[in-house]
């Protein structure tokens, strides 16, 4: 999500409709981008000093992921030059991995929606790990599934919770100007910065392999 599915703005009107009974303020979506949507909720109720249990957790976890979900497949918004990226990647045998903190029912949207599904050597969503961004596990995975140790990794990422998983694993991070500037994609860590995703392919660390 940001990355090749631009849905910040979707998961953000969801999931002020999810709280929107509750006593809670929800948190500028930097803040919250990248995050499982349990371990959003939670922040969220954190911030305001509120104990959640359990039961309604798990309640607002729905309540959110279905209107984010409804809104997504009204119009898929799937970045410009998507398929043709990940394509010319791909033809160019760097091996893919999709990582994403999204249910595996929104990944499976992106899929669809972007055709992009036989370019990935790995897929994992937000419900394949148990620890989310920005711990590192699910960063950690998809490079064990791929084989190749974290320094040979580039993760592309446009929110803070990703770039310091990614950096906790020893990976490094391309930066998605969009949520953040570049400035301040650049002070969480990473080693260049795009504003569209097409200019990843002019990035002298994928020409070696054309």
């Amino acid at each position: 999500d940001g990355v090749l599915f631009l849905s910040s703005g979707i998961h953000y009107q969801a999931y002020c409709e999810a709280l929107a009974a509750e006593p809670v303020e929800v948190l500028d979506y930097r803040e919250l981008s990248g995050m499982r949507t349990d371990s959003a909720i939670q922040k969220i109720f954190n911030k305001s000093g509120i104990v959640l249990n359990p039961e309604k957790l798990q309640e607002l976890v729905s309540r959110k992921r279905r209107s984010a979900s409804e809104m997504l497949r009204k119009q898929p918004p799937v970045a410009p030059d998507c398929n043709k990226v990940i394509a010319e990647f791909y033809r160019r045998g760097i091996p893919l991995a999709l990582a994403s903190s999204s249910s595996s029912q929104n990944v499976q949207l992106f899929l669809e929606s972007s055709g992009t599904r036989n370019y990935f050597s790995v897929i994992l969503s937000g419900d394949d790990v148990k620890n989310a961004k920005p711990d590192q596990e699910i960063f950690r995975t998809s490079r064990n599934c791929l084989g190749i140790k974290p320094e040979f990794c580039f993760v592309v990422e446009d929110s803070e919770n990703g770039i310091l998983g990614a950096k906790a694993d020893g990976m490094k991070v391309i930066g998605v100007i969009g949520q953040h500037t570049k400035k301040e994609l650049q002070i969480f860590g990473t080693v260049a910065t795009i504003s569209r995703l097409d200019d990843l392919l002019q990035l002298s660390e994928f020409q070696s392999n054309i």
